[in-house]
């Protein structure tokens, strides 16, 4: 079970946040285009309650309502909905606690004249609504008794809406006939197109510039990963599984990307949506709004659950995925083993025995999601209940108009639409955070070199003198106790051939590794014109080195290409030259390689490690090797899988090649080490003979062992 520390929110996710600050100019105009979203759906949801008025209301039209509306409010009372234009003046249902003219005012009252102007009941609430003072002088009120009464009526302040409200009243139809009711709807819908139109433009700049700084932020975020994983030691890479490294790239990354796009697409515009519309509805009636709230509590546990469940899964999927792709690549690496031991049904049923937990956990975080929406919907259709019931409650009672209650009820649903939108935004961060922790493992890995500024390394200059392995031994770190290598003294004058043979395993790749600070020495040094290697700069190191490995590697590039790799400034000239001295160019002016549905040729042939044999890529290799001109050659069996024309070919070039040149080379071939200056012979990672081909048949009896075994015939 994963401890309760892992299960908190961790702060990898919000490490990915630091390559979005560059592209922070496009997220910054999206984010205030989520803001125009919001606006314009806000309005969109509230014009169903003019809309709803027009259509329903039966003597008053929409800008009699407005005036209705603003009557009330400003004198407190309660004033009857939707009735005929009385001509005896407006009559007052009720008179709230509230109202500043409490004291003169009752139910019952009617306002039959203002300022000795006497009025139908549309007209006084107009005056009323309009009046620019803070009072009103010379109402004549009719009391329930018939009594009149001249009163000066303290009235509320204009809202900070008013001025738009009352402008935009005076260019709407006021007449009441059902002519200028369609007009009038005619006028709303055109305004709720207008809407429409201006939200799906913020949406698209919202979605279309969200995208925009995601995307560039995964092209920085995968660049630095692929980068800093290059840069790697190859300690880290001998014991990490490639396939987990590819799942980080595919997998991991595509999920980083999707809680991005969640947080600053949907998490930042859906909220913003249902803010809007959640004030329209605490202006219609907050009080419906609290009894529909009540459920929201339940609903931040039932999204908290999830994201958990979530957050476990995919950390089970994203590790599985590695697991399946090492498996795959190993198997497809090997087809030929495969088929020619005809294990291609046995392999299929074990790739589907590996994906079986795959499919588990993408199961269960699917199974997860699936449930979010329907808990989420049965959560909201128990609050819209409560919510209607409480406000048909308030229509019985004349205390809501029945439009009102129908308008708050659709903008509770566009509180709710925005909200269930969000119900799996958690499960996307939380599985963004397991898979930005699996990026962020691989990122804090200390690379191979810092700066030189911070090291304190310097520049190694060109070989001078010779190489010194001073009382050098290696144990790998998975096991520290066996050592590798033990006891290696050796100098090695530049300009040497040196020859190193001895049974598989003897430590001879190894030695060479540490030449190459692959590895670093568990004690001892390593020495070049007398300094220390571990203080030079690696970059400074191995430019001074070629190396050729027995699995000849050519990257999927041109010919060209692959020859001048690592020689930064080589001419055309040059690559040609390495390749007459490599004996490849002859092979390569008659290469012919389809690619992407045309031929490609010659040295802009493009190839990989399928299109060429084990001998051409030798060589090719080879002349990568060459190109570069290092002081120091290795020769790591270089010319074991050549036939041996090519081989005597190779020879004399190589003859050429480390001519004042220090080599080291290994090689099972007796013509290989020969020509060697120094012969030197390990076994179990001890140095047993040095010398000369003749001398240690003489000196070392382990030689001479060699000889007749790996060499005999050869």
């Amino acid at each position: 079970m994963p401890d309760a520390r892992s299960e908190r929110w961790s702060p990898n996710f919000r490490r990915v946040l630091r390559y979005l600050r560059p592209h922070r100019r496009p997220l910054i105009i999206g984010l205030i285009a989520a803001v125009g979203v919001s606006v314009f759906y806000t309005f969109s949801v509230s014009s169903i309650v003019p809309v709803l008025k027009i259509i329903f209301a039966e003597h008053e039209s929409l800008v009699d309502w407005l005036y209705r509306c603003e009557t009330q409010r400003r004198l407190g009372v309660s004033l009857p909905p939707d009735v005929p234009d009385d001509p005896r003046g407006l009559l007052l249902v009720s008179v709230r606690e509230s109202s500043p003219a409490r004291a003169a005012l009752q139910a019952g009252d009617r306002v039959a004249a203002v300022a000795d102007a006497a009025g139908s009941a549309y007209q006084l609430m107009e005056r009323i609504a309009r009046e620019p003072g803070a009072a009103l002088a010379g109402v004549r009120v009719i009391g329930v008794d018939g009594a009149v009464r001249e009163l000066d009526l303290p009235l509320l302040e204009h809202g900070w809406w008013w001025k738009l409200a009352s402008r935009t009243a005076a260019h709407l139809p006021a007449g009441r006939t059902p002519h200028d009711r369609s007009n009038m709807l005619l006028a709303v819908m055109a305004v709720v197109v207008v809407i429409s139109l201006l939200g799906g433009v913020c949406r698209f700049a919202n979605e279309g510039l969200v995208a925009t700084a995601v995307q560039r932020t995964m092209h920085d975020l995968r660049s630095a990963l692929a980068e800093h994983t290059l840069c790697l030691p190859v300690q880290w890479h001998s014991v990490q599984p490639a396939g987990d490294t590819l799942s980080r790239f595919a997998n991991d990354i595509s999920k980083v990307e999707v809680g991005l796009s969640t947080v600053f697409g949907k998490a930042a515009r859906e909220p913003l949506k249902a803010l809007g519309v959640l004030t329209l509805t605490v202006l219609l009636d907050w009080r419906m709004l609290v009894i529909a709230m009540v459920g929201l509590p339940i609903g931040a546990v039932v999204i908290r659950t999830f994201g958990r469940l979530v957050k476990r899964a995919q950390r089970r999927a994203s590790e599985s995925w590695g697991r399946l792709l090492d498996h795959l690549g190993e198997r497809l690496a090997g087809i030929r083993i495969v088929k020619a031991y005809n294990m291609e049904p046995a392999e299929g049923r074990r790739f589907a025995n590996e994906d079986q937990a795959l499919t588990r956990a993408q199961t269960h975080i699917e199974l997860v999601d699936a449930a979010s929406n329907p808990v989420l919907e049965m959560l909201a259709a128990v609050a819209i209940s409560a919510f209607i019931l409480y406000g048909g409650s308030r229509v019985f009672h004349h205390q809501l108009e029945p439009h009102m209650l129908f308008g708050a009820v659709i903008c509770l649903g566009g509180i709710f639409d925005p909200l269930r939108k969000l119900s799996n935004v958690n499960n996307r961060l939380q599985a963004a955070e397991a898979s930005a922790r699996r990026l962020f493992e691989v990122i804090d890995v200390c690379g191979e070199e810092r700066e030189p500024e911070a090291t304190g390394a310097s520049e190694l200059p060109r070989l001078r003198e010779g190489i010194e392995f001073r009382d050098l031994a290696f144990a790998y770190p998975s096991d520290p106790h066996r050592l590798v290598l033990d006891g290696i003294n050796l100098r090695v004058r530049r300009g040497q051939v040196v020859a190193l043979v001895g049974a598989n395993g003897s430590g001879k790749t190894t030695l060479i590794s540490l030449l190459l600070r692959f590895f670093e020495p568990t004690r001892g040094k390593l020495l070049i014109d007398g300094r220390d290697i571990s203080g030079v700069t690696l970059r400074s190191l191995r430019d001074q080195i070629g190396l050729v490995t027995q699995e000849a590697v050519v990257f999927s590039d041109t010919v060209r290409a692959n020859i001048a790799y690592g020689a930064n400034g080589a001419t055309e000239e040059d690559v040609h030259r390495a390749a007459r001295l490599a004996h490849v160019d002859e092979f390569i002016r008659t290469l012919r390689v389809e690619h992407d549905g045309r031929v490609t040729a010659g040295y802009d042939a493009r190839i990989n490690a399928r299109t060429l044999s084990g001998g051409q890529r030798q060589r090719i290799v080879l002349a990568r090797a060459i190109l570069r001109d290092p002081p120091i050659l290795i020769l790591d069996e270089a010319t074991s899988q050549v036939d041996s024309e090519s081989e005597q070919r190779i020879q004399e070039a190589l003859e050429d090649v480390t001519r004042n040149r220090t080599t080291f080379i290994i090689a099972h071939r007796f013509s290989t080490i020969a020509r060697a200056d120094l012969i030197v012979v390990l076994d179990a990672g001890r140095i047993v003979g040095v010398g000369r081909h003749e001398e240690l048949l003489s000196t070392c009896p382990f030689y001479g062992t060699l000889v007749r075994t790996q060499f005999a015939g050869k």
